[in-house]
């Protein structure tokens, strides 16, 4: 099974630093958490989580290179959003914490970028429980990545349904 969400950053072209926040939003109210709805068949259904894809509006490849994290709570967002550090802005509950999956290089094509990437664990996937059918998740930047200007990122995760 594949899920995706979709997120519209901000319209500048500030620079990132390893370690921020990939937002639809500078103000901390307005960040709108990535949503995957469709990896459970029933409420409280499960699964494993086997990879993930990052596509891009923008062809640029330079530094692009993200930690996709994972929920099964929603997180929330204290003084800020996109394009702050997310140890001070972001407020998750490590019981809600499922795990990450790194997309370490993109390829650019004419008009978009892709990457894609596995769970960096042992154990092959990420098991989840979806509460409520969905899987949260925010994106982080782990390079000085320049994105471009109100920049669509669009994050499809594959699963494996039990």
């Amino acid at each position: 099974q594949a899920a995706s969400s979709t997120i519209t950053r901000p319209a500048d072209t500030t620079a990132y630093d390893s370690g921020d926040l990939v937002a639809n939003s500078v103000t901390a109210g307005s960040v709108t958490n990535l949503q995957f709805t469709t990896l459970a068949r029933i409420s409280g259904g499960s699964g494993v989580i086997v990879g993930a894809q990052i596509q891009k509006s923008t062809n640029s490849t330079t530094n692009a290179a993200f930690r996709l994290h994972l929920f099964n709570t929603a997180p929330t967002y204290t003084s800020a959003g996109d394009n702050s550090a997310m140890t001070t802005v972001v407020v998750a509950s490590a019981k809600g914490y499922l795990g990450y999956i790194d997309i370490s290089a993109m390829v650019g094509f004419s008009d978009v970028a892709w990457g894609s990437g596995a769970p960096d664990n042992s154990r092959g996937g990420i098991p989840y429980v979806a509460t409520a059918q969905i899987i949260y998740g925010l994106l982080e930047a782990r390079g000085a990545y320049t994105p471009g200007n109100a920049e669509v990122f669009t994050i499809t995760l594959d699963a494996l349904q039990d």
